[in-house]
């Protein structure tokens, strides 16, 4: 009986990999069909041949993944074993060669070579599978091609794109309906599942700045690979590349995140941050440190340490680390978002904490965060950057920095340390 559950369940794998929890029944969406010509070349009974005629590829300069979308719409317009209608009557596509497909109506028609006819082009389901980084820096560069890719399917109005996050959930359903523990038996579980019709998936290779892309679009039906889409391009644009990797900072490594921008301002009032060589939390020898002078109406006002990788943390609530000083301060963290259609227009949104002498843990909530006012006032424009709109972006994060300000201190002098820091989830 084991045996057989596990056959089951390959099956069931095999022709679900992609696939999304629906109670609804496979029907056409009205909506997202369109209508391209073709001319008949023979007919046979029911059998007819078409010459179909594919719509050119429009390329867009600068958008390489707007191009990749269009080359998948293009090779799929139609896929064997899917239905369509030939001016009105329902058929089913039987092979595809080329521009070619041999085409079977549910009747005889009455055609003859040479008749133009028009070819119903249904909306089809689609699974984009995680593309895999080969070789390369950027390692976020799979996912972030594959969520625009995504944008971009859904956009073209041609597809249902499945949610690959609803896979391992049915797969568990799967596996407890064959084990007897479900209520529902696998027959049950099956029903309510919408197969994909195509699979997407390749892989991304990084040489001298360009992305070498090699993908292939798979009928789920026949299992065979009915369009090759390669490219070398750029791909993006530096600035759009993000992590969206969570951050577990302690310092311990012999080297240093070059992300964490140590500086040293100011004569009359003035700060300095580094690393600290001798001083970490519990048995860590090693943490952040800001040493500050500073003096109320005398620039800098702000001794911080800051990080500048651009960063996606729209998964995350908040960040927190462990901080103390050589006495009780107000501090505060700045994060910095930016616009899409500039990112030079930045938002800061500031979070405050007290530290003290003792090593505290300190987590900043996202949404408590509030708009930095001197930002708006001054702070933007001496950071090289125009105010933004007030909304926090947070997929759009371009640095992050935590420090001790004097106008919320009057004359300060002292020391604050920072360890473990990192991004959390609720």
């Amino acid at each position: 009986m084991k045996t057989f559950a596990s056959i089951i369940l390959t099956l069931f794998v095999f022709s679900l990999f992609a696939c999304i929890a629906t109670g609804m029944k496979e029907k056409f969406d009205q909506s997202g069909l369109l209508y391209i010509e073709g001319s008949i070349q023979n007919v046979t009974g029911k059998e007819v041949t078409v010459s179909i005629k594919i719509p050119d590829i429009k390329k867009t300069p600068g958008s390489p993944i707007s191009e990749i979308a269009q080359q998948v719409v293009q090779k799929s317009i139609l896929i064997e074993g899917i239905r369509t209608e030939v001016d009105g009557n329902p058929a089913t596509v039987k092979k595809i060669r080329g521009n070619t497909a041999l085409i079977e109506t549910e009747k005889p028609l009455p055609y003859t070579a040479g008749s133009e006819i028009k070819l119903m082009i249904p909306k089809k389901s689609i699974a984009v599978v995680d593309f895999e980084v080969i070789r390369g820096r950027e390692k976020e560069t799979g996912r972030m091609s594959l969520e625009e890719l995504t944008s971009a399917l859904i956009d073209s109005g041609q597809f249902i794109v499945l949610e690959r996050s609803k896979l391992k959930s049915i797969m568990n359903e799967i596996q407890l309906s064959l084990s007897g523990v479900a209520a529902e038996s696998h027959e049950k579980v099956a029903g309510k599942m919408l197969v994909a019709d195509l699979i997407l998936t390749g892989t991304f290779a990084e040489m001298r700045g360009e992305w070498d892309v090699n993908l292939r679009l798979v009928n789920v039906r026949t299992g065979q690979a009915i369009g090759a889409i390669n490219m070398k391009t750029r791909l993006f644009k530096p600035s759009e590349i993000r992590d969206s990797g969570p951050l577990n900072d302690d310092f311990e490594e012999s080297s240093t995140d070059p992300a964490w921008v140590f500086m040293r301002a100011g004569k009359e009032a003035h700060f300095q941050s580094r690393i600290d060589n001798s001083v970490g939390v519990e048995n860590s020898k090693k943490s952040l440190r800001v040493d500050f002078d500073l003096i109320s109406g005398v620039r800098p006002f702000y001794a911080r340490i800051e990080n500048r990788k651009k960063r996606d943390l729209s998964l995350f609530d908040g960040i927190e680390f462990q901080a103390k000083a050589t006495e009780k301060f107000h501090a505060q963290v700045t994060v910095l978002t930016s616009q899409e259609d500039d990112p030079n227009k930045i938002d800061a949104w500031t979070g405050f904490f007290e530290v003290d002498q003792k090593w505290n843990k300190i987590r900043i909530p996202f949404d408590r965060m509030v708009v930095a006012r001197g930002w708006i006032k001054g702070g933007a424009l001496r950071y090289g950057a125009q105010t933004g709109d007030q909304i926090m972006r947070l997929h759009r994060v371009e640095a992050f920095d935590i420090g001790i300000d004097v106008r919320r201190n009057q004359d300060i002098k002292g020391s604050v340390w920072i360890d473990r820091i990192n991004f959390y989830r609720e």
